[in-house]
């Protein structure tokens, strides 16, 4: 296998096992790899704050692709090098399906989690992105500003509200994704991890067909197909998996799937 010029490595489920920990195996790969020349990007669709601390656990120091592509950082100090908000009108009217469907919904203005309700969805996502957020009344802001919204639910009650958005908002006014089948993403239109990836790639002149991806969720699929050679893991979606040929299938994160791919690059 040949070492990438460009590595972009989803992370819930490809790099961290389903606990959420980040094993030793995956960090030394990914260290190895940065060491002999791999430019290492993490695509996610966390905020950069909620992410910094796994970053710098992994060394890297070059760019990160934030909000599945809203926001590109670079450097461990988070210097913004591109950013789109949501439209207006979609993300109010992603508010107004979420207040008619009794659904959970967050949003982010740029680093600041924001909510209407904490329920339990709410919560246990406070918990998961360690960021405590704050508690505003959606009508009151003047303009939304939002990097980014989710909507929280199981998927039958998810997919009606997609449909809704959708047939409202064409794809240059509104992206929807799922990170999670209980997790339903709003984003700007024209927004993916796809778009990061080409973006990342103009900034460091690196031709995406040397550049490698790794994911295991529908918003990574993307990604996946912006580059050159692609994993999915183990732990994805047996559709999502069927998209791929079978020797582009890694092991489960909870296997150390990412960290065996990694490791035969370097051989």
């Amino acid at each position: 296998m040949i070492r990438p010029d460009a590595l972009f490595l989803d992370i819930d489920g490809t790099i961290l096992k389903s606990d959420h920990s980040l094993s030793t195996r995956v960090t030394q790969a990914v260290t190895a790899l940065r060491e002999a020349g791999t430019l290492v990007c993490l695509a996610t669709g966390r905020s950069w704050e909620a992410l910094k601390p796994l970053y710098d656990r992994l060394g890297l120091e070059g760019p990160t692709i934030c909000y599945n592509g809203a926001i590109i950082v670079e450097g461990p100090d988070g210097t913004t090098v591109f950013e789109q908000d949501m439209d207006e009108e979609a993300g109010r009217a992603a508010i107004t399906e979420a207040r008619t469907r009794k659904l959970e919904i967050v949003a982010y203005r740029h680093s600041n989690l924001v909510y209407e309700r904490i329920g339990g969805e709410v919560e246990a996502y406070k918990n998961r992105v360690k960021i405590p957020g704050l508690l505003v009344d959606f009508d009151s802001l003047e303009n939304l500003k939002f990097t980014k919204a989710i909507i929280f639910s199981e998927p039958d009650r998810l997919i009606p509200v997609q449909e809704v958005l959708e047939n409202r908002f064409a794809p240059e006014r509104l992206s929807a994704m799922y990170s999670e089948p209980r997790f339903l993403e709003l984003m700007g239109g024209g927004i993916d991890k796809g778009r990061g990836l080409k973006e990342v790639c103009r900034i460091h002149n690196i031709d995406p067909a040397a550049a490698t991806a790794m994911g295991d969720a529908w918003n990574d699929l993307a990604l996946l197909e912006a580059a050159g050679d692609a994993w999915v893991m183990g732990g994805a979606p047996d559709d999502l998996k069927a998209r791929f040929p079978s020797d582009r299938i890694a092991l489960s994160s909870n296997e150390d799937g990412a960290a065996f791919v990694m490791e035969a690059m370097l051989e």
